[in-house]
């Protein structure tokens, strides 16, 4: 491996070297960059330029180049296709005999440049090795369980995993092929907080033909959807609030849905257009408008773990129930009274 090719590496993840390093590169930790003070702003990390192994001083993050670039979030076959690009690994045989077929097809079969969709850059064996990883993360199931309501038995159904310092989220059609892969946050550390893998088509999360219930409840998010699941309630994630399409409705037919969305504009305009796509579709819905005086992004996954952290412990069928009924105007005439107070006494 030659310095320049370890160099032109770690540009292509977003880490630039040093120019002046000559073996052992100082650069920021990228593989926890949260487990240092001050963003690691005196540099922790160092990369040998001969080998491209990087070594944290700090956290105890290490590993070779492909290491480095799962850490920056690429999928074990993308990156593999950069180490090969820039010469830091030998394609395999089986690789090239694939690559030259697929090549052949592609020029067989070429259509318009207009009408060709990004090919999806994650595969089966990507979803399986980020779940693999998350399953054997303690730590983080444990914190998932306590932060967002998470359970580890709904995680292992829906083969939810961790790739670098983000959750990944599949998304399957009817038949449970693979169309996309969703990239969250759940701490709400990064900005935006839910990325797609390159390629991904968006869809409701799980597919309705997954879910066997007359009755389910179509949420905003996955990670709604999750929480949700993790009670018991048949949930369904609409992934994001522009992404409904009214062709979906159809995925929803002979059920009774409750929709929550998030409670702010963006939320509640997204479940009356859901709403009225259902109506249209002769499906019969409500909209669940979980606290009506609030526009802060108030939303089911709030709700749960506000409620489990009241009754810890198992819900019972009445409670879990209730999380779907919005706050009663006393609850709101008390939250606005102390509200009230609160603003006299900083006054």
């Amino acid at each position: 491996m030659s310095l320049a090719d370890t160099r032109a590496f770690y540009a292509a993840l977003g880490i630039e070297l040093p120019a002046w390093s000559q073996r052992e590169a100082p650069v920021r930790c990228f593989a926890q960059p949260d487990a240092h003070a001050h963003g690691d702003r005196s540099p922790s990390c160092s990369v040998n330029l001969a080998s491209g192994a990087w070594n944290c001083h700090g956290c105890g993050g290490h590993g070779g180049a492909y290491d480095a670039a799962i850490a920056r979030g690429h999928s074990p076959r993308s990156a593999m296709k950069l180490l090969i690009a820039h010469q830091l690994a030998e394609p395999r045989e089986a690789d090239r005999r694939a690559e030259r077929t697929a090549l052949t097809r592609r020029i067989e079969t070429a259509a318009p440049a207009k009408s060709i969709a990004a090919a999806l850059t994650a595969d089966d064996d990507d979803v399986r090795y980020w779940a693999d990883g998350l399953e054997d993360d303690g730590r983080l199931l444990r914190r998932l369980a306590i932060e967002r309501a998470w359970t580890a038995r709904v995680i292992r159904d829906l083969q939810i995993g961790v790739s670098g310092s983000r959750i990944t989220i599949p998304i399957r059609n009817a038949h449970g092929e693979l169309r996309g892969v969703l990239r969250y946050d759940p701490f709400g550390r990064r900005d935006p907080k839910m990325l797609a893998v390159t390629g991904t088509r968006l869809g409701l999360i799980p597919h309705p033909a997954r879910v066997a219930t007359k009755y389910v409840v179509l949420v905003e998010g996955p990670p709604d959807m999750v929480a949700a699941r993790s009670l018991g309630l048949a949930a369904i994630a609409v992934p994001g609030t522009s992404a409904w399409q009214p062709s979906w409705a159809h995925l929803l037919r002979n059920r009774h849905v409750k929709i929550v969305m998030d409670c702010d504009a963006a939320g509640r305009r997204a479940a009356e257009q859901i709403h009225g796509s259902l109506r249209a579709a002769a499906i019969t819905s409500e909209i669940v408008d979980l606290w009506p005086d609030r526009d802060d992004g108030y939303d089911l996954t709030d709700r749960i773990v506000e409620r489990k952290r009241q009754r810890p412990g198992r819900l019972t069928a009445a409670a879990v129930a209730s999380l779907l009924a919005p706050v009663p105007s006393v609850h709101r005439k008390r939250a606005h009274s102390r509200a009230r107070v609160t603003q006299e006494v900083a006054r």
